[in-house]
């Protein structure tokens, strides 16, 4: 009894990485056409894996709201440190995602450039134009900028019982705390609920929770600890 009592009234926290806020669909789509996504994705590849590039985060759930503290290191040395405080007032919602965000959205953007890439090598083939290889060049590069956006935000995450946790304040930008575990995050949700009957604490949807903007107030979050 005494051990689940301590734990009980442990300060609720959980640790992961600082990341990139979730992207709606448009940008998405406009960052794949334009090969941005692709090169964003490759250089976040050499930073993490050639320089050694991290941010690890801890939220922790205070008195006075949520307080995020970070680093930044790469190839081992510390960059620089952060902390910020949230207010319970100023916070407008916390989501936790599910354990394959934006699935559907990833899916139908994927459908959609090779749909296009097949329809206008039909189109060039008809009316026998010079050369679709720039274009063809255009659609494959947005596809594997898709590819690596939705493997590295998404399914290496959900593949390791891994998820992610988006908090918007009033002021300020969104912090979006990637590589969490679901256990953690539910508990630190759960509390604050409890602790703040006006605390906008969202519930993962069934299949997407990135990409809707509505909250559900004043509702906890019960998506069952161990199940990410």
């Amino acid at each position: 009894m005494s051990q689940a009592a301590s734990s009980n009234d442990a300060i609720p926290s959980f640790a992961g990485e600082l990341s990139v806020p979730p992207r709606g669909p448009l940008l998405t789509a406009f960052l794949a056409i334009t090969g941005v996504l692709l090169v964003f994705e490759v250089a976040s590849l050499i930073a993490r894996y050639v320089l050694g590039f991290q941010r690890p985060t801890e939220v922790k759930l205070t008195p006075g709201g949520i307080e995020v503290r970070g680093r930044t290191l790469m190839l081992g040395r510390l960059l620089r440190e952060h902390s910020t405080v949230i207010p319970r007032e100023g916070l407008v919602r916390v989501t936790r995602d599910v354990r394959y965000p934006s699935l559907a959205m990833y899916t139908g953007l994927i459908a959609l450039a090779i749909g296009s890439y097949l329809g206008v090598g039909l189109i060039v083939d008809g009316v026998r134009a010079a050369s679709p290889s720039m274009l063809g060049t255009g659609l494959v590069i947005a596809m594997l900028g898709l590819g690596l956006d939705f493997a590295f935000s998404s399914l290496v995450p959900g593949l390791g019982g891994r998820t992610r946790v988006v908090l918007v304040p009033r002021r300020g930008g969104i912090l979006c705390v990637a590589l969490v575990d679901p256990a953690s995050a539910d508990h630190l949700l759960n509390r604050l609920a409890q602790s703040e009957p006006h605390a906008l604490v969202r519930a993962p949807a069934a299949v997407e929770s990135g990409a809707r903007t509505d909250p559900l107030p004043n509702e906890p979050e019960h998506n069952g600890a161990g199940n990410p």
